[in-house]
């Protein structure tokens, strides 16, 4: 298949209309009609803004809301009476239409091509998993009422939601787009149910690879490859250990050899991990590109997916080892500090480094040494001058 042949699984279209808009009344007449969806020409008036996608009202659903699956006759009364009271009151309506491309769907198992039975209740419970989000996002969810139906009219099954406030918070009609990315991204995600797959692959990042470095020393027999690499890194950190995690911008000049240092010990220790971890993500993209296609909106929410989990090992891994590089600099000091301490004496103080004492004590020696040169060279000169002023007075 081209990639050009690809067709989304999920579409979400929006917009939204004004409480003077025909579109507005019609809906509301509309929803506490007795069995509109038998009555002839009743489907056209359900959401006139969407007439492109109605033709057939034996082929659409009863109402649902966040609260029922199926609106009785009172129900459809109060719902009328609160989309008329937000229309009194000039409240925008915001209109969503989510459509499925059918084979994906009984991919997913919620269509039967074969006997045309769609599992509504489970494609209501994801509306609203869907809705919630994008109200939470918009600040909408203590003010907003929606009605929702699901329509079989097209080639592709889809659900039309309206969304009104009975007292308005805002004049605003446009909604965030990331707030309608993650009213998609809930739709995917809960079909999809991709859970259990991602799970694995965070586990061979976390569990398997990077787990296993952590109770790894650099400095076993085994890793003796990695302990000249692993020490040139340590020497060339930063003095503030605050700084030693991978992200820090201090690293930057650092993360190719910290990157190095992480493939060599995957490549020896977990090559097949790695494998398997390649062929889950690239598994995971195909995915998501099923589900999203490759339209320019929807293609950033795989197109960088499998980079960003070899990023997130790479960045782990890399933690692990730089974690690894404090306590064997404490270590280092310790050690040091027994060799280096008299006695008589105090200890270096801990204002310093132990770097920074070195230097100071080889800076120290030195003085010493030149100044006792220098000594020696005076009295050499001294006795040299005494005895010739001794040979100019025996002549």
């Amino acid at each position: 298949m081209s990639p050009s042949s690809i067709t989304p699984g999920v579409v979400l279209k929006t917009r939204f209309v004004t409480s003077n808009k025909k579109a507005y009344q019609d809906y509301v007449d509309y929803v506490d009609r007795d069995n509109a969806k038998k009555e002839q020409g009743a489907h056209e008036k359900l959401f006139t803004l969407y007439q492109d996608y109605l033709s057939n009202p034996d082929k659409t659903s009863s109402l649902f809301t966040q609260q029922s699956d199926r609106l009785d006759e009172e129900e459809k009364k109060n719902v009328k009476k609160l989309f008329q009271q937000a229309q009194e009151n000039r409240s925008l309506m915001w209109q969503d239409v989510i459509t499925f491309h059918n084979p994906w769907l009984e991919e997913q198992g919620i269509y039967d091509s074969r006997s045309h039975t769609l599992d509504e209740k489970k494609v209501m419970d994801i509306t609203r998993k869907a809705m919630n989000e994008m109200l939470k996002r918009e600040k909408l969810n203590e003010s907003a009422v929606w009605s929702a139906a699901i329509h079989y009219n097209t080639d592709n099954i889809h659900i039309h939601i309206a969304t009104v406030e009975l007292h308005p918070t805002r004049e605003r009609g446009m909604r965030k787009q990331k707030s309608i990315d993650a009213m998609k991204s809930q739709v995917v995600n809960q079909m999809l149910d991709r859970g259990e797959s991602q799970k694995k692959i965070n586990d061979l990042i976390r569990k398997h690879m990077v787990g296993s470095k952590q109770k790894d020393s650099s400095f076993k027999w085994r890793n003796r490859e990695l302990k000249p690499l692993f020490l040139q890194i340590y020497n060339h950190l930063p003095e503030d250990k605050r700084q030693w995690q991978y992200s820090y911008n201090t690293l930057k000049p650092l993360k190719p050899y910290i990157n190095e240092l992480s493939r060599k010990y995957i490549e020896k220790y977990h090559a097949k991990d790695y494998q398997t971890f390649i062929k889950k993500l690239d598994k995971e993209v195909d995915v998501l590109k099923k589900a999203y296609g490759e339209g320019k909106v929807d293609r950033h929410r795989y197109k960088h997916y499998k980079q960003n989990k070899i990023d997130d090992l790479y960045k782990r891994m890399g933690n692990a080892f730089l974690k690894e590089m404090k306590e064997y600099d404490r270590k280092e000091k310790e050690l040091q500090k027994k060799l280096f301490s008299h006695p008589q004496q105090k200890t270096v103080k801990q204002t310093g480094s132990i770097h920074y004492a070195f230097r100071k004590m080889e800076r120290a020696f030195k003085s010493e040494y030149e100044s006792w040169k220098n000594q020696r060279h005076y009295e050499r000169l001294q006795r040299k001058i005494e005895k010739n002023q001794e040979q100019e007075r025996e002549y």
